[in-house]
């Protein structure tokens, strides 16, 4: 499954509740800085910075994130791709990344066994990780 991930700087937790007002978005899961194991990294960001979340906006799944600090070369946008194994994600992930520049390189998180963001070739920035279910 394919998705598509909207980055905010710094803003997603006040989008998702607008969206949620504006267009009765059905917030499925979210994840904060603050809801990351001890000694992931994740400290140094303010406790509502969102990692990921999954948001339904008339029947369309997305991806909303604080995205980091990393600008995303087609605005704030990337592809986010679900697969069902860790073999499937790392699989995807080399084949964008050749020829791209792989802006985080594939390690597990705390809301994915494994997890990856690529820019492809062609300037598409692409996240892949394993769904959980």
């Amino acid at each position: 499954m394919i998705t598509t991930c909207i980055h905010f700087q710094r803003t997603c937790d006040e989008a998702i509740s607008f969206y949620k007002e504006a267009l009765s978005a059905d917030v499925k899961e979210i994840y904060y800085a603050k809801d990351a194991p001890e000694g992931s990294g994740m400290e140094e960001y303010p406790p509502n910075f969102v990692m990921h979340s999954t948001v339904v906006i008339r029947g369309m799944n997305f991806s909303l994130t604080d995205g980091g600090e990393t600008p995303v070369p087609h605005g704030n946008f990337s592809f986010l791709i679900f697969c069902n194994t860790p073999e499937e994600v790392t699989e995807t992930f080399e084949k964008l990344a050749v020829g791209g520049t792989i802006n985080e390189q594939l390690a597990p998180v705390f809301f994915s066994p494994l997890f990856g963001e690529v820019i492809d070739r062609y300037g598409v920035t692409w996240q892949v990780m394993v769904q959980q279910h």
